[in-house]
Order: C-alpha cells, then structure tokens, then sequence
C-alpha cells in the first residue's frame, strides 16, 4: 500500500507533467512561440545536484557497507557513474539519429523526434520515482521538489516537439500520457519492492536504486540534452546561476538539518 505522502505525490507530479505540457497540447501555435521556464530548470539542476551528491550517493555507500562489510570497493560511485555514463551514451546517439531522421515535412518534423525523446526522458523519470518511493518521508520530500522541477519543464519541452512533428494528435496525447506516468510507476514499483523483499535485500535493492538514481540526478542537472543542459544555457546569466546556487544550498542544508544520509534508507 502506498503512502499518503506517496499517494500526493503520485497525484501532485502527474498534475504539474500535464500543467506543463497543457499550453503545447492546446495552444499550439502560441508555444511555439514561447522557451520553457528556464529559472524553473536553473533551481531544479541545483536541487539535483545536491540530492545526487550529499543525499543519495553517501546513502547509497552507507547501506552498501551494511549489506557488504568485507567490500573495500567503491560500489556506489561505480554504479552512479555506469548510469551517468549510460544516459550519456544514449544520448549521444539519440541526438545523431536525431539529427539522421530529422527531415522538414511542410514545416514539422518526422514523428520519430518525440518518441525517441520520450523515452530518452521516461527512463530516468521511472528510477527517479523508484528513489522516491523507496526513501523515507524527509528525503522523499526534497526528491519530489527536483522531480516536479524536472517533469514540468520536461512535459513543456517533450509536448513542443511532439506538436511540432507529424505525429497524429491521438497518438500525442498517448505519448504523453505515458511519459506523464513513467514517474508514477516508479513510486508504485519501489514501494512494492520496500514491502515485498526482505530487509537484508531490501538493504541491497535500495543502494542499487539510489545508486542509479545519484548518477541520473546529476546527469539531469549537468548533461542532459547536452548543448541545452540547463547549468550551460539557464544558469549562463547571474539570475539564472545564483536561483541554481539557491536550489543547491537549501537541499544540501536541509540535508544537515534531517541527519546523517543513511536515512534516506529508513
């Protein structure tokens, strides 16, 4: 059974995907016109990095050392960046296939566009809703802050290109709507496995998943959509830099303020 936290959350992030990707949906010609919200994404790669790099890699290496106390291995950061690099890689070739299939058709582009994209963003945003639903209250708070952060802009964006192809409108609203869910499912698969698997498992599955999900956080706030990542091009101006030095500092202060970072493992 979920949470009622979990079950807000749930609700709360499918609200803000389709408040995001309302006005492409249904003001097509008025967001074409429009950029996204880039102090939004500026505060959110501040968010993620903090999280990735104060709450959940140390998390992930203090339940490692509990599942495992013979391990001198850094397995954590090994997985953390397998998934960083992992996303890199896919990307890389999302974007030359991108750039391979991406052919004028009366002013829109091929349909292929936005379904690579979608599930370029979906996968992460299902382990980034395992972490959520595997962390405990405290943590899970300042998780769905930096998914919200990311799923708004990201529904904006992934709902631009689509109505920008020529993708036929049903199958639009149908390709959202899965990529709305991914998150979701994330929660509702890692509270399942919280409340099916054993604690000396679950001691392992959730170091796994926080693993991942440390590297996906910091690829999302560093990396992602490469020349359009948001450090480079939302954080280029002193407002945008200073909102995404505010994202950092609160989340790694009330970081401080919840404790030691194994408790996002409780």
């Amino acid at each position: 059974m979920l949470t009622g936290f979990q079950w807000f959350s749930l609700f709360i992030i499918l609200a803000g995907t389709f408040a995001g990707g309302f006005m492409p949906l249904f003001h097509t010609e008025r967001a074409r016109r429009v950029h996204g919200f880039p102090m939004g994404q500026a505060f959110g790669a501040g968010v993620f990095l903090a999280l990735s790099l104060t709450m959940m890699l140390p998390s992930a290496s203090h339940l490692f050392s509990h599942a495992f106390p013979k391990l001198d291995f850094p397995l954590a950061s090994v997985i953390a960046i397998s998934a960083f690099l992992f996303l890199l890689l896919v990307e890389q070739g999302v974007e030359q296939l991108r750039h391979s299939k991406e052919k004028e058709i009366g002013g829109l582009n091929s349909p292929i566009i936005p379904v690579i994209m979608t599930c370029m963003i979906a996968v992460p945003s299902f382990f980034l809703g395992t972490a959520l639903g595997i962390s405990n209250t405290e943590a899970a708070v300042f998780i769905l802050i930096a998914i919200l952060a990311h799923k708004s802009s990201a529904g904006f964006a992934l709902a631009l290109k689509m109505v920008r192809s020529t993708l036929p409108r049903s199958k639009v609203f149908l390709l959202f709507i899965m990529f709305a869910c991914a998150t979701p499912a994330g929660i509702i698969v890692g509270q399942h496995l919280h409340a099916m698997l054993g604690i000396n498992v679950m001691l392992v599955v959730k170091a796994f998943v926080l693993s991942i999900a440390s590297g996906v956080f910091l690829y999302m706030s560093t990396l992602h959509e490469l020349k359009d990542t948001p450090l480079i091009v939302d954080c280029g101006s002193r407002k945008g830099f200073a909102v995404a030095v505010s994202g950092f500092a609160l989340t790694a202060l009330v970081r401080l303020l919840i404790g030691e970072a194994h408790r996002l493992g409780g």
